[in-house]
């Protein structure tokens, strides 16, 4: 009788900790949806001052202020 007992709480307590842990799972991607920003959509990578020179040279428009920002 003590054995069933024993495994009873053991196998509740495990059904237990895996719902608590779908129910964060859960939480922690509602969070992560309703925080979405620009940043995650962003692209940053290193160009070389040969691209960045050949850029001025085709494309840079001095009257217009939106070619080079920064």
């Amino acid at each position: 009788m003590v054995g069933c007992v024993a495994v009873f709480i053991y196998l509740f307590t495990l059904v237990f900790i895996d719902y608590v842990k779908s129910i964060q799972q859960n939480k922690f991607i509602d969070w992560d949806v309703k925080t979405i920003t620009a940043g995650d959509y962003t692209v940053e990578f290193d160009i070389g001052p040969d691209v960045y020179e050949k850029f001025k040279d085709r494309y840079y428009d001095v009257s217009n202020p939106i070619t080079e920002i920064g």
